[in-house]
């Protein structure tokens, strides 16, 4: 053998080597577990397992035949087969490599991908195809005697599976082409410009050389800088989808649903992945309800999308052209189509900014739900005739039919629990009222995503509502058919509770008063711990399986998490950090080590999650969780006189890490940045000088005026008093029923360092499980 024969084979036994770990690698993959919320990957097929010892054969095969090595495949010889070393191997001096027979046929998924990407390829050539016919149409109306065949590039059954995708466009005229810069026809709605304003210009052009004529794409200048070597699906044009001319080409749509399904359904499981895309994707055209849903996952996913199509200019005039649409919808049509895009549209809202813009379309959203009765269990519904509808004034009663499936029934009732987790995280962050009351709320909890993807069903568990006693006598408890969205929708009604006790005033200088607070408290504290005692075992071992599985399976166990962490601190601090002290009620040294052993728990998941980058796929609540618990540490040394933690430093750059994405955490994160910076720049009580000055403006605001005659006054602020309330105010509680009546009682009173355990006023001890 040459040197260079040796090289080669050399080469060979190399790559052989090399492709046993990724094998096994790719093995490993497809073998995962299932999550138990919606993800961002189909349902999981199984390994199928051996054979049944029982099943008659003939003769046994051995687990492991061994075959030729490797460089006498490549040498296309007959092995000898011997151990360690072939032969030829062992004469040359040749590294000799056995591999482990391949099973036959493909790897999991791969047929799928491939159709996949069979049907994306075949969506463009039909929208380039279409582009043609209507170039040639508008400036050859009449000469249409001769035909061009419509171009088949896929098989008959993967064709006819993806003619939903677009329409077929009908056959060319075969006439002379010739350059034109003519327009085409321009869409009804104002489209985003994808390629510059000329965009709908020049969607192809016709090259006039002396060879035969063929059809190249005119691109733009800036794009083609952005992306030198683009491609001619880079092209976006109206008819890329038959959504309208106002959604992105059909690959950006097809991968933005499937980010959606990967950042935003494992923890809002409202949609089922199947389900969803047969109906985006399917052999059916797109009806105008799946076109809005569809607007609200654009605009929600955009923020993870990376494509060098997609400048900041069209990103932002995309987000604005759906979330138009979606408005547009919504307040002409009040159906669960427009309910669930507003849903998806309001997770954008408040992923961008906790402000009055969400709050407005979470009234929106609990108006709905109220008027289309998705609060109850509801056994019967009336229906009327089309016609007997603009007559009546009942059209709240018959707006929603009965639901067609279970899994739609179940879809519902995921519709209605996401309004309330919104609700609760938007509300519970201010001193206002939750739009839907828990009374409200008769909704059996949703069940796992794996039933309900499935299409299983089952009974789940029932709330113990204020009328727990009515006409049905008991109440349903199914615990094995609950998943994480369930928990946590029973975690948000603790913690609803919570920020109800909180509101309500109390009177400090009073026994009596304190009697009922303390007692409440109490309960609040045990249903924390009962609601974590009654979590599955998998819950436990979240932070083994961070770095176990992909962090997508159990990204809906760290939400979950977030909000019991949350709760703890929203209830805790209030005793743990009072903002008035009296000799009733001092600092107790119990709620403080609750709500220090949260944060401590929270910053280790947290960390683990960032080690297994899974950062990004957590939504706002988990920011909010991480904001919640960076301003205690910040509470904490203004209460104590102490320097304030150097977890909050990882705080605010987890806070950051998450403002990619979600541009609240980034607001958190400045703001939290700036009022660390101003304290660590003073003494010990620079933080309770912070906390004192944010107390009294809340204080001073609250203030109502004694006469219509008394004029208002304006008080100017600067930013820095802005942080304070921002960071303190969340932690001025319990309210007072008197403020400053006594004058020991109403004031802030300079930090006092740690409580004494012994006299803890809650009379009892516990630690954080």
């Amino acid at each position: 053998m040459s040197d260079g024969n040796g090289r080669q084979e050399e080469m060979v036994v190399d790559q052989a080597t090399d492709a046993r770990p990724a094998c096994a690698a790719e093995d490993e993959a497809n073998s995962m577990p299932s999550n138990d919320e919606g993800g961002s990957s189909d349902d999981d097929t199984a390994h199928m397992g051996p054979a049944s010892a029982g099943s008659k054969r003939k003769r046994t095969t051995p687990k492991y035949q061994k075959t030729s090595c490797e460089l006498c495949k490549a040498r296309k010889v007959k092995c000898d087969r011997a151990e360690p070393a072939c032969s030829w191997c062992a004469r040359h001096n040749r590294n000799c490599v056995y591999l482990e027979r391949q099973k036959p046929g493909s790897r999991i998924g791969f047929t799928l991908e491939l159709e996949s990407k069979v049907n994306r390829v075949d969506a463009l050539l039909q929208t380039l195809w279409r582009r043609v016919e209507d170039h040639i149409a508008h400036d050859h109306p009449h000469n249409n005697s001769h035909h061009l065949p419509r171009p088949q590039t896929l098989s008959p059954a993967v064709s006819s599976s993806n003619d939903g995708l677009l329409p077929p466009p009908s056959d060319l005229a075969r006439t002379q082409l010739r350059p034109s810069a003519t327009p085409l026809s321009h869409a009804s709605f104002s489209s985003p410009s994808w390629r510059g304003p000329d965009s709908h210009h020049d969607g192809l052009r016709v090259s006039s050389s002396a060879g035969p004529r063929t059809l190249t794409c005119a691109t733009n200048p800036p794009l083609m800088a952005a992306a030198p070597d683009a491609p001619p699906s880079l092209l976006w044009h109206s008819a890329s989808l038959p959504g309208g001319p106002d959604l992105p080409p059909h690959d950006m749509v097809y991968t933005l649903v499937d980010l959606y399904f990967k950042h935003c359904n494992t923890w809002c499981p409202i949609l089922d992945r199947k389900s969803t895309f047969g109906a985006f994707f399917g052999s059916t055209s797109l009806v105008e309800v799946d076109r809005i849903l569809l607007h609200a996952i654009v605009a929600t996913t955009l923020r993870f999308l990376h494509d060098p199509r997609l400048t900041p200019d069209a990103r932002a005039r995309q987000h604005a052209i759906s979330k138009q649409v979606i408005m547009t919808y919504a307040t002409e049509h009040v159906n669960i189509a427009a309910l669930k895009a507003l849903v998806i549209l309001a997770l954008d809202e408040l992923g961008t900014s906790n402000g009055p813009r969400g709050w407005n379309l979470l009234s929106l959203l609990a108006q709905n739900v109220r008027h289309l009765g998705l609060c109850n269990e509801t056994r019967t519904y009336l229906s009327a005739t089309p016609q007997d509808l603009p007559h009546t004034a009942s059209t709240r009663r018959v707006a929603v039919g009965p639901p067609e499936s279970w899994i739609e029934d179940e879809g519902r009732r995921r519709l209605c629990w996401m309004v309330y987790l919104l609700d609760r995280y938007a509300t519970v962050a201010t001193t206002f009222d939750f739009s839907l009351d828990d009374n409200a709320m008769r909704r059996l909890l949703p069940c796992s995503y794996d039933l309900f993807s499935r299409n299983v069903p089952v009974e789940t568990r029932s709330v113990n509502f204020c009328d727990q006693d009515s006409q049905h006598g008991q109440h349903v408890d199914r615990p094995e058919n609950l998943g994480s969205f369930s928990h946590h929708c029973e975690m948000l009604r603790i913690l609803s509770r919570v920020h109800n006790f909180l509101k309500v005033p109390i009177d400090h200088s009073t026994a009596m008063g304190m009697t009922g607070w303390r007692r409440t408290y109490r309960s609040l504290d045990a249903a924390l711990d009962s609601w974590l005692q009654g979590l599955p075992s998998e819950y436990s071992r979240i932070s083994a399986l961070c770095h176990s599985d992909p962090a997508s399976r159990v990204a809906n166990w760290f939400m979950l998490h977030s909000a019991y962490v949350t709760s703890v601190v929203r209830l805790h601090s209030a005793a743990a950090y009072p903002s008035v002290r009296s000799p009733l009620m001092p600092p107790s040294h119990y709620a403080m080590q609750r709500c220090l052993s949260a944060v401590q728990s929270l910053r280790d998941i947290t960390q683990d999650v960032y080690e297994a980058n899974g950062l990004d796929l957590l939504g706002p609540p988990f920011a909010f969780a991480l904001w919640v618990a960076a301003r205690l540490l910040v509470v904490h040394a203004a209460a104590v006189g102490c320097p304030v933690d150097a977890k909050v430093d990882f705080f605010i750059d987890m806070l950051s890490y998450v403002g990619q994405y979600w541009e609240v955490a980034t607001k958190y994160a400045r703001i939290l940045a700036r009022v660390v910076e101003r304290g660590r720049q003073g003494d010990m009580t620079s933080f309770w000088a912070m906390r004192r000055a944010a107390h009294d403006l809340v204080n001073l605001s609250a203030e109502s005026r004694q006469s219509v005659l008394e004029e208002p006054s304006c008080k100017a602020v600067e930013l820095s008093e802005l942080d304070g309330i921002d960071v303190f105010d969340f932690f001025n509680y319990p309210k007072m029923t008197r403020l400053g009546a006594p004058p020991h009682v109403g004031a802030m009173v300079q930090p006092q360092g740690l409580p004494d355990p012994e006299s803890d006023w809650l009379g009892y001890g516990s630690s954080f499980d």
